[in-house]
């Protein structure tokens, strides 16, 4: 009895065990479920605040980005606008003449001739060393109260100039800058060397002169857009137009007289470019033709006149002296043949040579003919011829050389 009682309390005590254990395990339970779900609540927060700070960090990447996208377009924009703008000014200073709307932009000038190095009667054409300064206004590059600068002739308006009569290659000497004022002067200085074509009427030489002329011409432009005036040299202001140099390189040519002022270039009839020249006039020293063609060969032609005091009985002397003359008259024309000009038509020169030439064959010829006169006894008209000869050939060679000196 005793013992089914102390089972029965055991089971009894059992049982409240085991309720209040499930007690606890369900009082617990919903307790750690909270702290789960806060756990995952808190996770949950955390992430969602770090995606959205990547976001937004995202977001404010691309605005700045953006930004500086717009920026940097806006800026190059600007960029383009200023060089688009800059080139656009400095093609309108280039192109446009200074104050067009007044007229022909007026161009002062100044020629100096340094040198002239070379007469080619040939070629028809003349070295020359030339330097000019050309001085123009325009007041679009002021800048009052500021110094004199430099800029490249391609980057300001200028008229052009070159050379018109050039043959071949022409040289500069220095570099194409100009020199601007504060007040918007503008200077040019060029030195040209080179060949310029010049025709040559050479009938009457070797007592020619002639004029010769430096042609500067402003391409591309028309007389009622730009007209060049004389200027003033700054070394001597009663000098005008320009000056040539008091000696040259060339020894058997004169200057006469020089002169530079505006001219008109004229390539075809009707057409008329602005332009403005020196012209120089120049004659040959005459005097190194006379002592290297005119004496020699009158001495030849003298010389042959030996052989009518030669007795006829000696019919070889008088026919050797002749003959010598004339081989002696051939080989001077063929040194002669490279210090005369090479021309379609004859010199004065030429006509005193051939002259001389026909004279001394003259001479020979009569020397023959009293020769066979002697031979077939007829002596008597043979002396005549002889004396006749002695009178007749001075007077014929010094009426040629005095229309040769005298014209």
């Amino acid at each position: 009895m005793k013992n089914g009682n102390l089972y029965s309390a055991i089971s009894i005590m059992s049982l409240r065990v085991i309720a209040w254990g499930m007690v606890l395990m369900i009082a617990c339970v919903p307790a750690a479920t909270l702290s789960a779900e806060q756990d995952l609540e808190q996770a949950t927060e955390d992430a969602i605040e770090q995606a959205a700070t990547q976001a937004a960090e995202k977001v404010v990447e691309k605005v700045v980005e953006k930004a500086a996208a717009e920026v940097a377009e806006k800026a190059a924009e600007k960029a383009v606008e200023k060089v688009t703008a800059d080139a656009a000014a400095k093609d309108e200073l280039k192109a446009q003449r200074p104050e067009e709307w007044k007229g022909p932009t007026e161009v002062d000038f100044f020629v100096f001739v340094i040198d002239i190095d070379e007469i080619d009667d040939a070629s028809q054409n003349f070295t020359a060393n030339v330097w000019i300064r050309l001085r123009w206004k325009d007041n679009r590059l002021a800048n009052p109260g500021g110094e004199r600068r430099q800029r490249r002739l391609e980057e300001v308006w200028n008229p052009q100039v070159l050379l018109a009569n050039r043959q071949g290659l022409v040289s500069k000497s220095l570099p194409d800058i100009v020199a601007i004022d504060p007040d918007g002067t503008v200077f040019y200085d060029q030195r040209y060397t080179g060949h310029l074509s010049q025709p040559l009427m050479l009938s009457e030489f070797p007592f020619d002169k002639h004029t010769f002329t430096i042609q500067f011409v402003a391409a591309g432009y028309t007389i009622d857009e730009v007209t060049f005036v004389p200027g003033a040299s700054k070394v001597n202001p009663s000098i005008i137009g320009g000056e040539i140099a008091r000696t040259w390189s060339l020894p058997d040519w004169e200057r006469v007289q020089f002169e530079a002022l505006p001219l008109l270039y004229e390539p075809l009839e009707g057409l008329k470019i602005p332009g403005f020249a020196a012209r120089f006039e120049a004659k040959r020293y005459i005097a190194y033709y006379i002592w290297q063609i005119v004496l020699p060969l009158a001495v030849v032609v003298v010389m042959s006149w030996a052989a009518f005091w030669i007795g006829r009985v000696h019919v070889g002397v008088r026919i050797g002296v002749a003959t010598s003359s004339i081989l002696t008259l051939i080989a001077q024309r063929f040194v002669f043949a490279s210090l005369l000009p090479r021309l379609p038509y004859m010199t004065r020169l030429d006509y005193f040579t051939v002259g001389s030439t026909l004279l001394v064959f003259m001479a020979l010829l009569v020397v023959v003919t009293t020769s066979y006169l002697s031979t077939i006894d007829r002596d008597p008209p043979a002396r005549v011829v002889d004396l006749s000869a002695r009178v007749a050939f001075p007077v014929i060679f010094l009426s040629l050389l005095g229309w040769f000196f005298f014209g």
